[in-house]
């Protein structure tokens, strides 16, 4: 390469490092809520409740889930089905089980993490019928009304083979709720507006009730397939430690804060690689010719 071109592909990257650093504007909101509106009418499309969800934020799985690999569930855990049944865990329990603790009133991740179950679900290479999931409320105050509500938004994503009592929709009280999630070690607190914040995150047991590992975040149908796959052997294994997708404050200010550290560590990647560059332009400007 040449060095007035090298030195013409060194300036255009300075320039976009300048554009990047430029504080964000009206449009970069704007264009946040165009991928908002874009996300509803998916939803929508999919048969799935609107929802004013934002982009979930990423934080250290370890602080809201203490992992507890090994250990058991409380099987005499008593909740109520979206049927209105009265069913304790040791009923549900009685071959591998993805357990997902959400609320159904969730305005934010609880309706992707739900949707993503159902797509990982059925895309799964294991027969329909060879395990159970069952989604948990952890609002007390939530009803089987609201469950049995908010079931067919999600089941309707599954395959036509997927048997009706594959996936039980969960709500109990506060003492058996709060067995459960701290058999789990998993974390949630209730806001002043009657919001949880929350991790996403789904224990996944074997046929007696034993942990054997936690899938995070999107649920990823391969991450689901493996760790079906592991309860059915019931032996514990090692989870995969991604980054925990979090329920996001619907404070913008924070929204903000968060789009600009992303900003920044692009423009950091960018600095950097920019330096190098030159610095490589500059060597071999100064190495002698071959002689």
């Amino acid at each position: 390469m040449k060095p007035e071109s090298s030195m013409r592909y060194a300036l255009w990257l300075v320039v976009l490092i300048l554009l990047l650093s430029v504080p964000m504007t009206a449009a970069g909101h704007e264009a946040h809520h165009d991928a908002e509106v874009t996300q509803e009418n998916k939803d929508a499309a999919r048969g799935i409740q609107a929802t004013t969800a934002q982009q979930p934020e990423v934080v250290d799985p370890g602080e809201w889930v203490q992992e507890k690999s090994g250990a058991y569930i409380p099987l005499d855990a008593v909740f109520k089905n979206e049927r209105g049944e009265t069913v304790t865990l040791q009923h549900l329990i009685d071959r591998p089980t993805l357990l997902l603790p959400v609320y159904y009133s969730c305005p934010k991740s609880c309706s992707f993490d739900l949707a993503n179950l159902a797509d990982a679900v059925r895309k799964t290479s294991h027969t329909p019928g060879s395990f159970r999931v069952i989604s948990m409320s952890f609002n007390a105050e939530e009803t089987h009304q609201l469950a049995a509500r908010v079931r067919p938004n999600y089941t309707q994503l599954l395959s036509k083979d997927f048997p009706e009592n594959g996936w039980a929709f969960l709500t109990g009280d506060n003492d058996n709720i709060r067995k459960v999630t701290q058999a789990i070690g998993y974390s949630f607190k209730r806001k002043d507006d009657a919001t949880y914040i929350h991790p996403s995150a789904m224990a996944v047991l074997d046929q007696d009730g034993r942990i054997i590992k936690y899938v995070y975040g999107s649920f990823i149908p391969g991450d689901v397939d493996l760790a079906l796959s592991e309860a059915a052997k019931g032996t514990p294994a090692t989870s995969i430690r991604r980054f925990l997708a979090f329920c996001f404050s619907s404070d913008p200010r924070q929204n903000q804060q968060v789009f600009t550290i992303l900003k920044l560590g692009t423009v950091a990647l960018l600095a950097i690689g920019a330096v190098f560059f030159l610095f490589f332009l500059r060597k071999k400007k100064t190495k002698p010719p071959n002689t």
